[in-house]
């Protein structure tokens, strides 16, 4: 999985079954497949539901051009979402299949995980709805199976989705914003998304569970394994906001990391973003220092699976430049990353050591996302269209449907 930046949190759910699932799969044509005791099963409803999706659906050049986000997992096959759709290319983005799940509104906006070329799982949030559905499909999205978790009274809003593997994921849903606090509820599954148990939560008037933080707004969840992850994020005190577990979300504590010279922390100039991991060691953590003149990029890196994060050389938005574009990247390895300003691209093949300046062929004002599967090939989305890169970043063409 590869991160952008502006993947901002605006609220969270509340703790509601803290000794039974708090969701359950429905499926058809392969069986029922026996989960924990939740509301849903107590209720009579079957544990798993179908729904079946068309996957020879023609997509329009309108639907390819106005992407939220590109997954690609290698050289040919790769996801995308844009508005109420989920697609698929089998053919490194030349054509596109529509595989969204039945019954989703073209409103809607979604979260993905994506496992491998066959297994997603997606949230496409609902306005004003107090429950959640999780679909999952195992065969590229030709068959979806569903989960839903309630969260009555609360309306909740999934902003993070992460699966360390085909069975174990977690789920990051915001409630409501209030002066600086964000409520948040984690959601863990060890059935591969069948049932979900709340972990902690922080909730506004609510009491906190498991030293979960309601300060702050939080950016995203991820796990390097199955015990060891993330919450990051930032907030109005100073200092840079990144909280982590070591028990698979149970319990939260807030972690230190080692602030440059020359660099400050002061409230709300610092960002963290989800870190990615490699052999659960090796990782690579985004911290943006906004607050800079010249804001600057950082990627701290780990090689002892996060116990310690050491910063590497910043990327710095042009000191002349004088409109601030926020940045964007993609991880490809732990040595192999790209980073962009907004104006120009930067390449690392050292582990962030060094970077070389990459001036494209075409305009990144409105980059929304950098997704790059090798040194050579890679994807953007600006400004919603698709475009496609063969030689690391200097010539771009134009992806449309096909």
């Amino acid at each position: 999985m590869r991160y952008k930046y502006g993947n901002i949190a605006t609220g969270i759910i509340i703790l509601m079954f803290m000794l039974t699932g708090c969701g359950n799969w429905q499926t058809k044509g392969v069986g029922n497949i026996p989960t924990s005791q939740s509301p849903a099963s107590a209720d009579g409803k079957k544990p798993f539901s179908n729904n079946d999706t068309n996957t020879t659906s023609t997509l329009s050049p309108r639907t390819l051009s106005n992407l939220a986000s590109i997954h690609m997992v290698n050289t040919m096959t790769g996801w995308a979402l844009n508005q109420g759709f989920l697609l698929r290319t089998v053919d490194g983005g030349i054509s596109w299949t529509n595989v969204t799940p039945k019954g989703i509104n073209s409103l809607n906006e979604g979260t993905l995980s994506v496992y491998d070329t066959q297994t997603v799982w997606v949230v496409f949030n609902k306005e004003l709805s107090t429950s959640i559905t999780v679909y999952r499909t195992s065969d590229g999205g030709q068959i979806w199976e569903s989960a839903e978790i309630n969260t009555t009274p609360y309306h909740g809003r999934v902003t993070s989705l992460d699966f360390v593997d085909s069975t174990h994921g977690w789920l990051l849903t915001s409630y409501d914003v209030s002066m600086g606090s964000e409520s948040i509820e984690v959601f863990q599954t060890n059935d591969g998304g069948a049932s979900w148990n709340s972990n902690a939560s922080a909730i506004i008037n609510e009491k906190m569970s498991n030293n979960l933080p309601l300060a702050g707004s939080k950016n995203g969840v991820i796990f390097a394994n199955q015990k060891n992850g993330w919450l990051t994020g930032f907030s109005h005190a100073d200092g840079i906001w990144l909280y982590t577990t070591s028990n698979g979300g149970l319990t939260w504590s807030p972690k230190t990391i080692v602030t440059p010279q020359g660099y400050h922390t002061e409230g709300g100039s610092v960002s963290t973003e989800p870190p990615q991991f490699f052999e659960q060691k090796e990782g690579v953590l985004p911290v943006e220092f906004r607050g800079q003149k010249p804001p600057a990029l950082i990627l701290y890196k780990t090689e002892d699976g996060g116990m310690s994060w050491i910063p590497t050389t910043p990327v710095q938005t042009p000191q002349e430049s004088l409109e601030y574009r926020g940045f964007h990247w993609s991880i490809i390895d732990a040595a192999h990353a790209y980073v962009s300003d907004g104006y120009k691209l930067y390449y690392t093949s050292d582990g962030s050591q060094s970077f070389v300046s990459i001036s494209p062929n075409i305009s990144l004002k409105n980059l929304q996302q950098l997704d790059f599967v090798s040194e050579q090939l890679g994807w953007a989305i600006i400004d919603g269209d698709l475009w496609k890169t063969n030689d690391g970043g200097r010539t771009w063409t134009q992806d449309k449907a096909s």
